[in-house]
């Protein structure tokens, strides 16, 4: 598929969505064009799926590998997004807090905030793998063969520092909850043999992907200032990781 064309199929999910109700194709591809062409370097079917996103669906989920890197390139800015009208409102009322002094850190902190629920997905997403393999006991947690023994250290420090807060709500009554992403993705390592199937037998796949997205995790996790580049990577990684689980369910 070429660049400089929408496919088809995305232009075909594009056309049927109620939320465009009334727009003409030639109105589509202009606008479509004219996001391409203020973000050069994506591609055509990367720049329907913003122009998707900015009137209130989405069509992500049809890009290709190619379509998706190229998003790195999209530049987010007051003079190009438009949110969907019908949900502005509302979504300043419960996302922006009202500040009574100045702060320089409010835009580093939604850029942040906006890629957070993909983390939450994510380490989640690796918890109920493990979870499903092993079952919710703790027999299997506390095998070192399993579970290699600095992880059930690293839990059990976090799970005692935490004590010291007891109006805090615990975090869950399982070990598991007390790691972050590295450490999940160590426990798959270790017990590959389990969990293979899951993930198209490609150990190092899998390896870059998490070896990529721990460091911005961590960012986000300490409150650090992120780029856009490294937003999105955690988006796509996520995007891939979370699929071949879904669809090693439903084979």
């Amino acid at each position: 598929m070429s660049r400089d064309k929408i496919d088809k199929k995305i232009l075909d999910k594009i056309l049927s969505s109620q939320k465009i109700k009334g727009m003409r194709l030639q109105s589509v591809r202009n606008a479509v064009s004219k996001i391409r062409k203020n973000n050069q370097g994506i591609t055509m079917n990367a720049a329907a799926s913003e122009f998707a996103k900015r009137k209130g669906f989405s069509v992500y989920r049809y890009l290709s590998d190619s379509d998706k890197s190229s998003l790195q390139h999209l530049k987010i800015s007051s003079n190009t997004y438009q949110e969907p009208k019908n949900t502005v409102k509302r979504q300043r009322k419960v996302t922006e807090p009202k500040f009574d002094f100045e702060t320089p850190f409010i835009s580093d902190a939604y850029n942040n905030a906006k890629v957070y629920p993909y983390i939450y997905v994510l380490e989640n997403s690796l918890r109920k793998v493990i979870f499903d393999h092993f079952g919710k006991g703790r027999d299997w947690w506390q095998n070192t063969k399993i579970v290699p023994k600095p992880i059930q250290e690293y839990a059990e420090k976090i799970k005692e520092s935490e004590k010291k807060y007891p109006w805090v709500k615990s975090r869950g009554d399982h070990p598991i909850y007390f790691v972050g992403l590295f450490e999940l993705f160590k426990i798959i390592e270790t017990n590959w043999q389990n969990f293979k199937r899951i993930f198209n037998n490609d150990l190092e796949q899998l390896r870059s992907w998490i070896k990529e997205s721990v460091p911005i995790r961590n960012l986000i996790a300490h409150n650090v200032p992120t780029r856009n580049k490294e937003r999105i990577r955690i988006e796509t990684n996520t995007d891939y990781i979370c699929r071949m689980i879904e669809k090693s369910g439903k084979a």
